[in-house]
């Protein structure tokens, strides 16, 4: 932030995260809305947020449910923007405040990066901020890396061959009981 612009407090800034809350629900509505207007559900006058709709109930035509889903896309890019942009206000100020890191953490193998690693780099109040050594010292995946946990476990497929064999084995025995059977009765 630069001088000229007030330093908001705490409590101003916890007040401004409860509205971006409050304005969670109308985000999702606004969703809600524009994709109930692309089934054939009769539109209700809430989801078009529009006072010169002529009776939105009764109003059911393909052209009802193009103003609506226009509407409401329109209102959800709208509130998603304000929405990002004061999130992204409320970061930049965590960022200032030094609570947050400003970059990704990075793993190194002192765990400190070298004094002279990002000197160019100036951070919000003109401080150095370092850089990390190389691209690959960035910790991506949870610190995973791009080990994908998804792969292995779906290669893992003993379980399922554990059981179809167990299932075989059930059915060859029914089988012999059954030829069993009928050699018996024969």
């Amino acid at each position: 932030m630069s001088s000229s612009q007030p330093t908001l407090t705490p409590a101003e800034r916890i007040r401004e995260l409860s509205a971006i809350n409050a304005d969670v629900p109308a985000l999702l509505s606004s969703a809600a809305n524009a994709v109930n207007a692309l089934t054939d559900r009769p539109i209700n006058a809430a989801s078009t947020d529009s006072d010169d709709m002529v009776d939105a109930e009764s109003d059911n035509s393909p052209a009802a449910h193009k103003e609506a889903f226009t509407k409401n896309t329109t209102a959800y890019f709208t509130h998603i923007q304000s929405i990002m942009a004061r999130l992204r206000r409320q970061a930049y100020a965590l960022e200032e405040a030094g609570i947050i890191a400003a970059e990704a953490p990075t793993l190194s193998s002192t765990g400190a990066a070298p004094e002279t690693a990002g000197l160019a780099r100036r951070g919000p109040q003109g401080q150095p901020q370092r850089q990390p050594a190389e691209d690959g010292d960035r910790v991506t995946n949870g610190g995973l890396g791009g080990l994908d946990v998804g792969l292995l476990n779906s290669r893992g497929n003993s379980v399922g061959l554990d059981k179809e064999a167990e299932l075989i084995a059930e059915a060859k025995q029914m089988v012999a009981d059954m030829l069993k059977e009928g050699q018996r009765s024969a």
